[in-house]
This record gives C-alpha cells, structure tokens and sequence, in this order.
C-alpha cells in the first residue's frame, strides 16, 4: 500500500466512525495524583507535547530522539509511523486538540492514564496544496484515550496507547 493510500485509509478511517457520540456524561474531578501517578502523568503529557510537534512539522527533522524520550514499544512504533506517513505525504496537522487526562490505574511499575481527546478545530492539511484531508463534517470530534505508561529504570514512558472512537466521553 503506498504512502498516500495509507494516509488516506486513516483519514477516511477516522471518518466513518462519526456519528457515534451520544450526550457526554458529567465528569466528576480526580483526585490530584502524587508520586508514581503524578511522574506518568507528566510523562504523558510530554508525550502529548511530542506528538503534536512531530504532527505540526513532520518533515522538519528526525524525531526519534524525541519520540524515544517519551514512548517506547508500541507508542513509539505507531507514533513514528504516523509521523513518517505524514512526512512522505506530506501533510501536517494544524489546529488544537484538547485533552483532559485522569489516572486511572497505578502499580510500582505502571499507570493507565484514560483521557478524553476532543479534536477541536484541528485538521490534516497537504503541505503542497493546503488541501484539507479530514472529513471535517462526519469524524468523530470527542473520544476516549487509554494509554499505559511505564517505568523504564528512572524515567516513565508510554508503552501503549488506544484510541476508544467508539466511546465518546
């Protein structure tokens, strides 16, 4: 499969599962997480910080020092990936997605973050023609997000993530 059908099999992936979101639930506030589940959450977060640079620049420079830094295993296969399809396409996204993380699990050597994703006014966008490729009016706007994050020695990183288009939140 080439590098545009790949890119465009997420694009209009992402866009037939719209429709689905039902009324969103109240949500009741967290706890404020400490120790093991406050260092994953930071981690997550620069996660989160690395992802939505590498999208807004894919092609700018090598992003694997940096991925490396904040996921490891299938995190950081899937999110080169999807950087590096982004890159021979090339696209980038624009615009700003907010999030609203909650620590839902921890042990010594994990925590599992659930988060809501709301894709806001972001969108894909085809560098040479500023064509936008998102099925802005059909794709799911607001989704669950799981993502388990890992000690590796004296840092965390995030190991494993899951996008839940399914379960609005």
């Amino acid at each position: 499969m080439t590098t545009t059908n790949r890119l465009l099999v997420f694009v209009v992936g992402a866009s037939v599962v719209a429709g689905c979101a039902g009324p969103t639930p109240p949500v009741t506030p967290a706890p404020t997480p400490t120790g093991s589940a406050q260092e994953a959450l930071d981690a997550y977060e620069r996660f989160w910080e690395v992802t939505q640079d590498a999208y807004a620049a894919p092609g700018t420079r090598d992003w694997v020092p940096e991925v490396s830094a904040v996921a490891s295993g299938a995190a950081f296969d899937s999110l080169m990936r999807d950087i590096r399809n982004y890159a021979e396409f090339p696209a980038h996204f624009e615009g700003v997605v907010s999030r609203a993380p909650v620590v839902a699990d921890v042990t010594d050597t994990s925590v599992t973050i659930v988060d809501c994703v709301d894709l806001g006014d972001s969108r894909l966008v085809a560098d040479r023609t500023g064509e936008v490729l998102n099925d802005l009016a059909n794709r799911v706007q607001r989704y669950s997000y799981r993502a388990d994050v890992v000690r590796s020695g004296d840092r965390w990183l995030v190991e494993r993530t899951e996008a839940a288009l399914e379960e609005p939140c």
